[in-house]
């Protein structure tokens, strides 16, 4: 019998820390023309250790986040520069490997771009100090700190290159990456199962949809690093392309089979602590999650009008776990979710329904905080 997902808290957790209370005085600052104070307030807003602790010389950081350093300057002319050393071309492969570079400075970065220089690919950005506005700066390092925390490990598993800083970390033990091997395979494999039942019926929505909520559950649980996270990415990042609901399904399902024949050793090599100075994911407000909801609320409220509470939950379901997935929520919201969740888990899609549609309208109210 198909039925909702069984719920499961964090085995590993994403590390946040972002300090909220100074993202709007890092802003307020940058408005009133001091733009030195604003820049290390929103330093101290991303990671206040780092900030504080790695400024090596006046104007001048120098701080690691995974397998790069990143490096910032403020000039005598009053210009951020900011550069991160990559990787180094292997001799052979380079031809591949310079067009993935060429996709990056093309496609996924939009300000900070990827310089070649001695065979060593660096990341590099700069800008008057006067116009690094907070917003713009967090989206400048997190391109840098993601991307290069997360492309090197392909870069070097795939094309040869050769990493310009080993990444230093601290591996989980082997009872931790156990439980989250199991939930891994799992989840994977239950959604299979139900995205097969779906095709059957010719329900190719649903079936997409809830091989996407797998994947974004399963990083919600386990907050995988290195290559495994980058894969995942790219396997969730199929759910919002303009392509058929049986193309997006197709593309899953291939990826998802190819994730089930992993071995839980190269798994777990992807399940360490590091230090990281910027977090993988960004902080929202109530509004922000409210408004990344807002489309599979409509969704769900004709659902409701046509007593479709199948697909009210499946709505519920991947808004809930997109939110998780791409940020990180207030503590009501996150409670709420749990409890929602945890009590859907196991129960017919009628059952679950309900239980959705309560928790959309108590997540919408205005008096919800």
């Amino acid at each position: 019998m198909d039925l909702c997902p069984q719920y499961v808290p964090p085995v590993v957790e994403y590390e946040v820390k972002l300090k909220r209370e100074l993202f709007q005085p890092a802003v307020q600052l940058f408005e009133e023309g001091k733009h030195e104070e604003s820049f290390r307030t929103f330093l101290r807003y991303v990671n206040e250790e780092a900030a504080l602790a790695c400024e090596t010389s006046p104007r001048h950081w120098v701080i690691p986040h995974g397998s790069i350093v990143l490096e910032l300057r403020i000039t005598d002319d009053d210009e951020v520069v900011i550069t991160a050393p990559f990787v180094k071309l292997a001799p052979e492969r380079r031809a591949p490997l310079l067009r993935q570079v060429l996709e990056l400075n093309t496609g996924t970065l939009t300000l900070p771009r990827l310089i070649l220089k001695d065979d060593a690919l660096t990341f590099s950005y700069r800008c008057p100090l006067r116009l690094a506005e907070p917003n713009k700066m967090y989206r400048v390092l997190f391109e840098i700190c993601i991307n290069g925390d997360s492309f090197d490990d392909e870069y070097v598993t795939k094309f040869g290159a050769v990493p310009l800083r080993e990444k230093q970390v601290t591996f989980l033990p082997a009872e931790q990456v156990d439980e989250a091997w199991r939930v891994f395979r799992e989840t994977l494999e239950q959604a299979r199962r139900s995205a097969d039942y779906y095709m059957s019926k010719r329900w190719a929505g649903f079936a997409f949809e809830i091989l996407g909520i797998a994947l974004m559950q399963i990083d919600h649980v386990i907050s995988a690093q290195g290559f495994l996270r980058t894969r995942m990415e790219r396997s969730i990042n199929h759910l919002w392309e303009q392509r058929s609901p049986e193309e997006i399904h197709g593309a899953l399902a291939r990826e998802i089979d190819e994730y089930l024949q992993l071995d839980r050793e190269t798994f777990a090599a992807d399940f360490y602590r590091a230090d990281f100075f910027i977090n993988a994911k960004k902080s929202a407000e109530i509004e922000a999650c409210r408004k990344s909801m807002g489309t599979r609320w409509e969704w769900a409220k004709e659902d409701r009008a046509h007593r479709n509470n199948h697909g009210v939950a499946i709505c519920y379901l991947f808004s809930a776990y997109e939110c998780l997935y791409n940020f990180f929520v207030p503590p009501a919201l996150r409670e709420e979710y749990a409890a929602t969740l945890s009590a859907m888990g196991g129960q017919d899609w009628e059952a679950a329904g309900e239980l959705a549609w309560l928790s959309f309208n108590r997540i919408m109210d205005p008096a919800f905080a």
